[in-house]
């Protein structure tokens, strides 16, 4: 661990203890869970590609309005966002262990415009920015190997967390939805550890995609920090912002 994440992990655990000694009211709560629950959708959406403004997609989740000018498909995969995101609340507050039975509820769930699609491994190869990702036979190999690894023993969970992720999103198990369900399940793995879930914003778009290269190894070695750091700092800016309310 460099002294840069070492420090950004420290300071986490730090601002963890504090949160867990801060009573929220329970109006100022559901507040910002509901704000949370919009804007996830939003970027998650956003950096796959569509087209719908936060203000609309608070639309569509608030009022079910279908805004002019934009597609079917955009409306679906925000609707999608919203119904995969509930589901992994409740297998949250069930204590519910992660297996692939569960991932592909939630892929289930999300790729709700594509139904053939949803919740299978995908039967093909493909190519993403440049790098080919685990070969399609070797798909539900490798993610019974990731849902059975355990997290190093003594390594701080965003780690680990940011670990699991770049492995499931190298595997890209799925032909479509890969990215909003690993963000969602970085969140599921955030909170089971007693951190708040995450946003990662339209703005960090290129820096995300950056780390994820970094692990594939297109430019060097395969590296995993700058993923760690990113997580990191997300929770720090999350936490931060709990804190202030």
């Amino acid at each position: 661990m460099s002294e840069e994440l070492d420090v950004l992990i420290r300071k986490a655990e730090k601002l963890k203890a504090e949160l867990e000694g801060k009573d929220l009211a329970p109006d100022v709560l559901d507040a910002y869970q509901e704000r949370f629950l919009y804007q996830s959708i939003y970027h998650s959406a956003a950096i796959e590609g569509n087209q719908l403004s936060l203000t609309e997609v608070t639309s569509i989740l608030t009022e079910n309005s279908v805004i002019p000018g934009k597609t079917l498909s955009d409306h679906l995969i925000i609707v999608g966002l919203r119904d995969a995101t509930l589901l992994a609340r409740k297998l949250l507050e069930a204590k519910t262990r992660i297996s692939e039975h569960e991932i592909h509820k939630l892929h289930c769930q999300l790729l709700i415009d594509q139904q053939a699609l949803s919740g299978q491994y995908r039967n093909y190869n493909v190519m993403i920015r440049g790098h080919r990702p685990t070969a399609y036979e070797k798909v539900p190999y490798k993610m019974l190997q990731l849902v059975e690894s355990h997290p190093s023993e003594g390594r701080p969970p965003i780690e680990s967390i940011a670990f699991f992720h770049l492995r499931l999103e190298k595997i890209h198990p799925f032909g479509d939805g890969n990215g909003r369900v690993g963000r969602l399940l970085i969140n599921l793995m955030l909170e089971e550890a007693g951190y708040p879930a995450v946003i990662i914003r339209v703005e960090d778009k290129e820096r995300y995609y950056e780390a994820l290269e970094a692990y594939d190894g297109l430019r060097g070695n395969p590296r995993v920090e700058p993923m760690q750091l990113l997580l990191a700092e997300l929770v720090i800016a999350q936490q931060q912002t709990l804190l202030a309310l």
